[in-house]
């Protein structure tokens, strides 16, 4: 609109252009790559992943953004896991997803609460034979009304622009996939826990 009415832009506001269109073209790539992953069904033959590997993956590449955002990512990572049969790209989508889910919420409460410093916290722990990944935020929460739709193709309760909704729904195909399970512990307020499990290898198979 300046352009057009031949008034000259600041710095600040070419600055300002250049990100909102740089917002732009990410939020075109996401849509397209998670059109992509949700209608793509792996024909790769399964490999051995040590779950640690796929978090420790996620954190060196968005670990950093997250710090900026005032979003302290924690690990309770147990070493002697068994392995689980995927795919270790796959499943750092799986994670790439929950992170972003944990820090819309915790942005969202930041809102309300500017003060607030995000928390996420990630475990890995092994239990009758089965491997189990958590991710438990301090952020806005997920009432309980939407809880059971929130694995639904295109639901969102984000803001327009925010989230095309495909997010966990891919994350819910990827884990089946693999055997696995995700269950949801949230409180409205107080924040949420989504717990992975997935079967663990037996190493005496070879």
């Amino acid at each position: 609109l300046l352009i057009e009415q031949n008034r000259e832009l600041t710095e600040t506001q070419v600055r300002d252009m250049v990100n909102v269109i740089s917002q732009q073209v990410d939020r075109a790539s996401d849509i397209i790559n998670n059109l992509r992953a949700f209608g793509k069904k792996s024909g790769i033959v399964l490999e051995r992943v040590h779950m640690n590997d796929p978090i420790r993956g996620v954190l060196s590449i968005i670990g950093r953004q997250f710090s900026l955002q005032r979003i302290t990512i924690r690990l309770e990572l147990a070493e002697a896991l068994p392995t689980v049969f995927g795919h270790n790209n796959r499943l750092q989508q799986v994670f790439f997803n929950l992170l972003n889910n944990a820090r819309d919420a915790i942005q969202e409460k930041m809102e309300s609460e500017p003060a607030l410093r995000g928390d996420i916290l990630i475990k890995t722990y092994a239990e009758a034979g089965r491997v189990f990944v958590s991710f438990a935020d301090n952020g806005a929460g997920i009432p309980e009304n939407v809880r059971n739709k929130i694995f639904e193709p295109f639901f969102t309760t984000k803001q327009t622009g925010k989230g095309m909704g495909l997010g966990l729904a891919i994350t819910y195909g990827i884990v089946r996939d693999y055997g696995g399970t995700i269950t949801i512990d949230s409180c409205p307020g107080q924040g949420t826990t989504f717990v992975l499990s997935f079967p663990g290898v037996d190493e005496t198979d070879g």
